[in-house]
């Protein structure tokens, strides 16, 4: 049963976004009670039927952390009630407000690994975020040879231990990054290397969030990665 939601308040005034900017949200997924009470008050019961299906209660937590601060942040741009926001997902699975009710075209993705998420949003611009804790991974050779392109193997072939497994999470979530801005699903660009993905896209990592791999991609060239937090 989903637990009785608090009031929250709605925003008046819309956030705006220029049209040069994509803005990344850096969320931590591990926070205290009041926090926490916040995000799951802004959390729909489907979401919460979903949180329902991990085992662990940690994985449970913060799946309805990241998709509260989601919605909160999608709450500020569009100046609605959180809670109130209809989300869903395009015939490819790519999200998006079905009941937008302003001029602003949104676009935004979000991706969550461990103990943190990201949330990218742009106007008007196709976006998609990856974000990956670095791990170990015992299979990472089968793994690489389904995924990754000749290149990308004989790179990550001259690398060994921490700097392997660094190295191929940072090549996954450039892949996964891009497929989630096109909406074509990672099967079309598994083993194509993205480390220049075409006059359409651009790709940003994330290099400073210790232990994680992260990547943006958004449509178009010239425009620049706005951190918000």
């Amino acid at each position: 049963m989903s637990p009785q939601r608090p009031t929250l308040p709605v925003i008046l005034t819309p956030t705006p976004i220029p049209s040069d900017e994509v803005h990344l949200w850096v969320v931590d997924l591990d926070l205290g009670t009041s926090d926490a009470t916040r995000r799951i008050a802004a959390v729909a019961p489907h979401e919460h039927e979903r949180a329902a299906r991990f085992r662990r209660p940690e994985d449970r937590e913060r799946f309805l952390a990241a998709h509260g601060a989601l919605r909160l942040i999608l709450g500020e741009y569009v100046a609605e009630n959180p809670i109130g926001l209809l989300l869903a997902a395009d015939e490819r699975g790519k999200p998006f407000l079905a009941d937008r009710r302003t001029q602003l075209d949104l676009q935004f993705n979000l991706s969550h690994s461990g103990g943190l998420a990201l949330v990218a949003v742009a106007a008007a611009r196709q976006v998609g975020v990856d974000i990956e804790q670095i791990r170990s991974m015992p299979d990472l050779d089968g793994v690489a040879e389904r995924v990754c392109s000749a290149a990308e193997l004989t790179a990550l072939s001259a690398l060994a231990g921490p700097q392997r497994e660094s190295a191929f999470f940072a090549m996954w979530t450039r892949k996964e990054a891009l497929a989630k801005a096109t909406g074509e699903g990672i099967q079309a660009i598994v083993r194509e290397p993205v480390a220049e993905p075409g006059e359409g896209w651009t790709l940003v990592e994330v290099n400073d969030l210790p232990g994680y791999a992260a990547c943006v991609a958004a449509e178009g060239k010239g425009w620049q990665l706005v951190r918000r937090t």
